[in-house]
């Protein structure tokens, strides 16, 4: 399903303009993100958290080089599927 034949799904169930559900979308994702990226977690009921992940530095051999390179600390994006979620997608 593409984001636009989600948003038009949404649209159709809600009877809201698909103008306001863009809106309302792109609000949320919004939201999440600066919550995420002021490193707390975000939690939506019945659908999962988003937490931010640091990954430390590490070293990896690069073997065209044959040396070694040190890859950066990083922060990522973890997402933990809810329990409702999941017995959802076990039933079909």
């Amino acid at each position: 399903m593409t984001n636009k034949e989600f948003l038009e799904t949404v649209s159709q169930r809600t009877d809201f303009e698909l103008k306001d559900v863009k809106r309302l979308s792109s609000a949320l994702i919004d939201a999440v993100l600066e919550v995420v990226a002021d490193g707390n977690s975000v939690t939506i009921q019945g659908f999962g958290s988003f937490e931010p992940r640091e990954k430390a530095s590490r070293k990896i051999y690069n073997p065209t080089t044959k040396d070694y390179i040190v890859v950066p600390s990083k922060t990522t994006l973890s997402y933990k599927m809810s329990a409702t979620l999941k017995d959802k997608l076990n039933m079909g």
